[in-house]
């Protein structure tokens, strides 16, 4: 039960307000940010102090020789400084950073999603005229055009996708930094957000999830599924903070960066009394496995490539695949119902091997190796939480190694 006397969560915080804040911490003083900002020392003193009094910490220490950062500053202003450089990276003019203002961010990425500034309004709880002021000020501080608007709706120009995506993973920072201060107020930890593919998603996450929860019970967890190209979508937008399932080694992206779980191999799996295991001698060899129905993987994943790599390694064709699905729970309840054959990782079907519903037959595969891991931007910097969820992701996939095949 939560404790009614625990402070409330802070609101989030107006970013003219955190831009003061960061730039105190760069110059050393309130009269330096006042002239990086062009702004007067006062306006600058009181951006800090409705800082520090939202959330109720000191963020400086103040002293003759100026403005210092506390442990919780320190942490609020890198995540602001990260926030501003995703938004110089946007392009056009280098200023942007100093004019733009949290409701622009807002309303760009609304309208962005909604296409038309009535829903966006509907969606932020303010006025669709203030939508639109917010939208002319954030083109007109970013000296470009943002929107093409028809009477089919309005939609982003190219500046304005590359804007959008910088000001979501800005967004995403400064949420961040936001749930990092909660360990200084004695609130929850935070949350965090994974995408986790077919194969992390069946024992990995779960397991995982279940020692954070030990670990952190007052984190809150989102795990979104999907395809690997949706969930990367995804991660470059701030929406996620990491993607659990299969890594792509040198086919990764490089602005992605991967990170080793172990070492996962696809083995044959049959339902407990398939014709195959009724014969002589059960199957050793996957010829022997061949004349029935098989289920394969989709295309262009690391399964697919495993799955076809395991055929020619053994100097057999590819055969035809009746299925083509990556959804575990698809691909176990077909092999269940019928003689199909597939090739999936023990992993997966932990639970139904060991209640005898379906067997793996003792035939050598070659060439099924898949790696197992994390999968996060490479200039990301994750959360105290995402660090968390990832020491729990690595202590699970330690005792999984030997579950995952010979």
């Amino acid at each position: 039960m939560p404790d009614a006397l625990a402070p409330a969560p802070a609101p989030p915080l107006p970013l003219r307000d955190l831009r003061a804040a960061a730039a105190v911490a760069r110059e050393g003083s309130a009269a330096g940010a006042a002239q990086a900002l062009h702004l007067s020392v006062s306006a600058v003193t009181r951006g800090v102090q409705r800082v520090e009094q939202q959330l109720g910490l000191p963020l400086f220490e103040r002293g003759a020789r100026g403005m210092a950062c506390t442990p919780a500053g320190a942490v609020l202003v890198a995540r602001v400084q990260r926030a501003l450089d995703e938004l110089l990276q946007a392009g056009g003019d280098a200023a942007l950073p100093l004019r733009v203002s949290d409701g622009m961010l807002h309303a760009l990425a609304a309208v962005a999603s909604s296409r038309s500034e009535a829903l966006a309004a509907r969606q932020l709880g303010i006025s669709q005229p203030a939508v639109h002021q917010a939208l002319r000020q954030l083109e007109h501080a970013a000296r470009r055009p943002l929107f093409e608007r028809s009477h089919r709706g309005t939609r982003l120009t190219d500046a304005g996708e590359r804007l959008l995506q910088r000001a979501r993973l800005a967004l995403a920072e400064l949420r961040t930094g936001h749930d990092e201060l909660a360990a200084f107020r004695g609130l929850a930890p935070g949350r965090v957000a994974l995408g986790a593919l077919p194969m992390a998603a069946d024992v990995l996450v779960p397991q995982a999830l279940s020692r954070l929860f030990v670990q952190q019970p007052g984190l809150r967890v989102t795990v979104v599924d999907g395809t690997y190209e949706a969930l990367l979508h995804q991660l470059r937008q701030g929406d996620i903070d990491l993607v659990v399932g299969p890594l792509r080694g040198d086919a990764a992206a490089a602005d992605l960066q991967e990170s080793l779980l172990f070492v996962d191999r696809l083995q044959p799996v049959l339902r407990q009394g398939h014709p195959a295991l009724r014969v002589p001698r059960p199957p050793r060899s996957l010829r022997a496995l061949l004349p029935w129905p098989w289920v394969g993987p989709l295309p262009g994943t690391p399964a697919r490539a495993a799955f076809e790599l395991a055929f020619a390694q053994a100097g057999l064709d590819v055969p035809a695949v009746q299925l083509q699905a990556n959804a575990p729970a698809v691909v176990r309840s077909v092999l269940m119902a019928g003689d199909a054959v597939a090739l999936l990782s023990p992993l997966q079907i932990r639970a139904e091997l060991t209640s005898g519903l379906l067997v793996l037959p003792p035939v050598p595969v070659r060439g099924t190796e898949r790696s197992i891991g994390i999968t996060q931007r490479r200039d990301g910097l994750p959360s105290t939480a995402a660090l968390t969820l990832m020491q729990a992701l690595q202590a699970v996939a330690h005792d999984n190694r030997g579950a995952a095949g010979p």
